[in-house]
């Protein structure tokens, strides 16, 4: 989705700060997304960011090398993306490289319904007076519920629970804790599967979910 009427068409013009944390994915190098944070930028110039770690040492990379950059700007409540290339690389004072100012951002908001594929574990807290808590694995996820497997989870439909998980938004890991209704109750085998609808959450819990959403859209 290109930025709508009123939002940002150009990087200067999201205000970010040193130290947003956002991910890199070099074509051809890797298929994961590698942690880095912003450094600084001139309009029309560059954008200077941090190279990114691994095993103890600073990625090698050259120069032309192009990028996908992908971050979420917490003011406009919007994950952005967009295409680069590497035009500088330094280890001088620190390592860090220079990416082409992009032609064009991509910055979208995830509707209530679409849903993401997750592996992710979250404690599951329920019962009259939500006394009871055991642990489940979220695999389906949108803004307004969820899908939830676990050995044992004795709930029915109408039944009132709070969801807590750690997620991981631009590599800073966050705490969100989701109030819910069940939905759906369906036995499995060995498990059951509860589906539930969202109700209640912080400005700061949604604004995380959104982000974990829109960057697990694709994987």
């Amino acid at each position: 989705m290109v930025a709508e009427s009123g939002k940002p068409k150009r990087f200067e013009e999201l205000k970010l700060l040193p130290g947003q944390a956002i991910q890199l994915e070099f074509d051809g190098y890797s298929n994961e997304r590698d942690r880095s944070s912003l450094v600084g930028y001139m309009p029309g110039r560059s954008i200077i960011v941090s190279t990114p770690i691994k095993n103890g040492s600073p990625l090698s990379l050259k120069n032309g090398m192009p990028l996908a950059v992908r971050f979420f700007a917490a003011q406009w409540n919007s994950a952005c993306a967009f295409k680069s290339e590497v035009i500088h690389v330094s280890r001088i004072p620190f390592a860090h490289i220079h990416l082409a100012m992009p032609q064009e951002l991509v910055l979208g908001e995830v509707r209530g319904s679409v849903r993401a594929r997750v592996n992710l574990i979250c404690s599951v807290i329920y019962g009259t007076e939500l006394q009871h808590k055991v642990s489940a694995k979220i695999t389906d996820l949108s803004l307004g519920g969820a899908r939830l497997q676990a050995r044992q989870l004795a709930v029915t439909e109408g039944d009132s629970l709070t969801l807590t998980a750690q997620v991981s938004v631009s590599g800073v890991d966050r705490i969100i804790k989701v109030g819910a209704i069940v939905r759906s109750v369906t036995p499995e085998e060995t498990q059951v599967a509860v589906g539930v609808q969202f109700v209640e959450m912080s400005d700061s819990d949604r604004i995380t979910l959104h982000a974990y959403v829109l960057t697990h859209l694709n994987t």
